[in-house]
């Protein structure tokens, strides 16, 4: 019965999950491919005012992270509120197919990033409610997967759109991106209202014993009693929230998670790593620097992102299937290190182009590292949904500074851009191994039988890592 369960929830949640996030990226990072484009000269933008516009969306993509999580840890049906601010954002990229000048694209940037803050996290928050701790590293990566088929995708999109509809019903290429990818996005997310199952306990075309099977294996995962469950530990979407009880758990939970040392080191190391995978923004920007003409440098931003989304694939199978989670974070940024220094050292065209094979692999680590947090931060669920969201913060906090570290008078070198990628590379390796320091510690102190987190270690329950 569990087989078929997890047979169910994977051929309906992941499959509209990574059609989603492909949309997602292509949404947030089509701005790159337009400046290939007509964009920069048909709104007079300067290359300080087009950071501007690529950096300003995670402002507000920032500040709406925590409430929006929070919203989705109480709200009952996740199912609709995933596809309904996934249609907000989809409206508004199809306007900046519309936009005129500098100050209109930079409101629906900031639009754009308010309604997009509450997908990613809120899809891993998502995934933990319901599956287990070893499944949840490769369903993260089949999930992340769209980030890196949208990063193949989107330079042939554009390739295709800009070859073809250049000049179509008097509108520019670039203006057609948009407009396609936002119409898109708005047609994806409503066709999966229906399709999604909500959570365990109230997916209408789930049987009822699997319904009860779907709680009870996520109890047992995390050796949670039914004693326990009474007392609060658990505390399920729907919960009364009359009497200020809900406002009280939400501010518990938040307190709770920035008190929490473990979610601290997370939200360093999704900081670094972030820092040095925030290229994906200015990507194509780093390839137009090997010299090729619009059209073969939207072709070769393609191979990279494919090498990636099969390496990190295989990386969170082999991590779930061995239950570690420590050497498969590392390897990553190590590779991506490398890629970083042989980029700074030269601008011939093989070994640049091998350098920017490898970048990517800094994405190894993403799909393991929100395993890895979820894992580590389970009870109570509204504890769980603030860290996801906090930790995301940090994840994000770079994206906004990193665009102006790559402007085209600093190609074809990028020596600000590069160098500090390669710092921060260096400091995300340093944060896992303290965080493995740090579960190991903890993982004695629940051998002795100390209660953490509300985690009895008499059960047998230990942190992975």
């Amino acid at each position: 019965m569990e087989k078929r369960l997890k047979r169910k929830l994977d051929f309906t949640i992941l499959p509209l999950m990574v059609g989603m996030y492909i949309l997602n990226y292509l949404d947030r990072n089509n701005i790159a491919a337009a400046k290939l484009g007509t964009l920069m000269q048909d709104l007079n933008l300067s290359s300080t005012q087009y950071s501007t516009c690529v950096s300003i969306l995670f402002v507000s993509y920032i500040i709406m992270q925590i409430p929006s999580n929070l919203i989705l840890a109480r709200i009952p049906r996740p199912n609709i509120y995933l596809p309904l601010i996934m249609t907000f954002w989809g409206i508004l990229s199809a306007c900046v197919g519309e936009v005129q000048s500098f100050g209109p694209l930079v409101a629906l940037r900031i639009l754009i990033g308010a309604f997009e803050a509450g997908f990613y996290p809120g899809v891993i928050y998502y995934l933990s409610c319901w599956y287990t701790r070893l499944e949840l590293a490769k369903r993260s990566a089949i999930f992340i997967l769209g980030s890196y088929l949208s990063g193949a995708f989107s330079g042939l999109i554009a390739y295709a759109v800009m070859q073809t509809l250049d000049g179509a019903h008097g509108k520019a290429a670039w203006r057609w991106l948009f407009i396609i990818e936002g119409v898109a996005t708005v047609g994806f997310a409503l066709l999966s209202i229906p399709i999604l199952p909500s959570l365990p306990q109230n997916t209408r075309w789930l049987t009822k014993e699997e319904r009860l099977l779907g709680v009870v294996r996520l109890l047992e995962d995390m050796q949670i009693t039914e004693e326990e469950t009474r007392k609060g530990v658990v505390m399920e979407a729907g919960d009364d929230p009359t009497e200020g009880k809900w406002q009280k758990k939400v501010a518990l939970g938040l307190r709770q998670a920035l008190s929490d040392p473990k979610v601290l080191v997370f939200f360093q190391i999704m900081f670094c790593i972030s820092g040095t995978a925030s290229i994906n923004t200015v990507f194509p920007t780093i390839v137009e620097s090997l010299g090729y003409e619009r059209a073969e440098t939207l072709l070769l931003t393609a191979p990279p992102w494919i090498l990636c989304a099969i390496t990190c694939f295989l990386n969170a199978v082999h991590s779930d299937r061995t239950g570690e989670r420590f050497y498969h974070m590392i390897w990553g940024p190590t590779v991506s290190l490398i890629g970083f220094v042989i980029g700074i050292s030269t601008t011939k065209i093989a070994p640049r182009y091998v350098a920017i094979m490898i970048l990517l692999q800094i994405y190894n680590s993403w799909g393991v590292a929100f395993a890895w947090i979820t894992n580590t931060i389970n009870q109570p669920p509204m504890k769980r949904a603030a860290a996801i969201a906090v930790i995301n913060i940090g994840f994000n906090v770079p994206n906004i500074f990193m665009p102006y570290l790559y402007t085209s008078g600093m190609s074809p070198h990028f020596y600000a851009g590069f160098g500090v990628c390669i710092m921060f590379a260096f400091f995300s390796v340093c944060g896992c191994f303290v965080m493995r320091f740090l579960l190991i510690r903890l993982n004695k102190r629940l051998a002795q039988g100390e209660i953490i987190d509300g985690m009895d270690g008499s059960t047998g329950f230990r942190f992975l890592y």
